[in-house]
């Protein structure tokens, strides 16, 4: 038995990257059904193949998650199919390049803020929608980053979104204790992902500074070694565990 054994798994961000593994991880683990989430529709397409190939059962849903209308029919689609929801891995975001605090652009800002906050913020609002209406129960992960904890050089909209995704956690999980509806926040290193390496083979440069101050081995985090701890906290193991932020890094954060 896995330890996701018959559940139904929402996952956003799932193309590539963390998402992606969590999907794998949670079918593998036993998950009834993983719906996974994000705008490429051709990775998206692949990594759901790659679920089916290992066993479990996926469907694709292409959409912007900044769009709340969309946000709303992806989940009532899944209900619809599959009965209920029972966990949820919000994980979709974007990186820009660094730019110094005062020659930043408001739409800059304002973009990442959107895709990065607003998106978890959607997610959540129709995802404890659906959980209170089926009875309540359940399991939401959100995906931050260490820079929730410490600012991240030349990424002051990325730092202030990251850091207002712990606060949406804590918001949730105390509000909606009461509904046995539980949720926790990760905050990945620097890991191995296709936004890390700008869409191609090479690091980026900001990726490449940050493994030279962040990681005490010099080396990124594999998307799995990631995917494992969300997939951790959906299950019934960490019944217990409600309101945290769990640095999931190697150790980089105390350096």
């Amino acid at each position: 038995m896995g330890t996701i054994q018959g559940k139904v798994v929402l996952v956003t961000g799932a193309a590539g990257g963390i998402g992606a593994a969590a999907a794998l991880l949670f079918a593998t683990e036993g998950a009834q059904h993983v719906a996974l989430a994000d705008r490429d529709g051709e990775r998206l397409g692949t990594a759901a193949e790659t679920v089916r190939e290992a066993g479990g059962s996926a469907s694709t849903h292409v959409f912007d998650v900044t769009d709340e209308p969309a946000v709303a029919k992806w989940i009532d689609d899944v209900v619809a199919a599959q009965g209920r929801i029972d966990c949820a891995f919000n994980n979709a975001g974007i990186n820009l390049p660094s730019t110094p605090f005062h020659e930043m652009e408001r739409e800059v800002f304002e973009e990442v803020i959107a895709v990065n906050l607003t998106s978890v913020f959607l997610c959540l609002k129709h995802e404890l929608r659906q959980l209170v209406t089926q009875g309540g129960g359940g399991a939401i992960v959100n995906t931050s980053s260490g820079a929730g904890l410490v600012p991240a050089p030349g990424q002051p909209h990325y730092t202030a979104a990251k850091h207002g995704i712990l606060g949406l956690t804590r918001q949730v999980a105390r509000e909606y204790l009461r509904h046995g509806i539980r949720c926790n926040a990760i905050l990945p290193g620097i890991t191995d992902t296709p936004m890390l390496r700008g869409g191609g083979d090479e690091l980026t440069d900001r990726a490449r500074d940050g493994l030279r101050r962040f990681s005490p081995i010099g080396e990124l985090l594999e998307p799995a070694d990631v995917a494992a701890t969300a997939v951790w906290l959906c299950s019934d193991a960490a019944r217990r565990i409600n309101g945290q932020s769990i640095v999931v890094d190697g150790g980089g954060i105390l350096h």
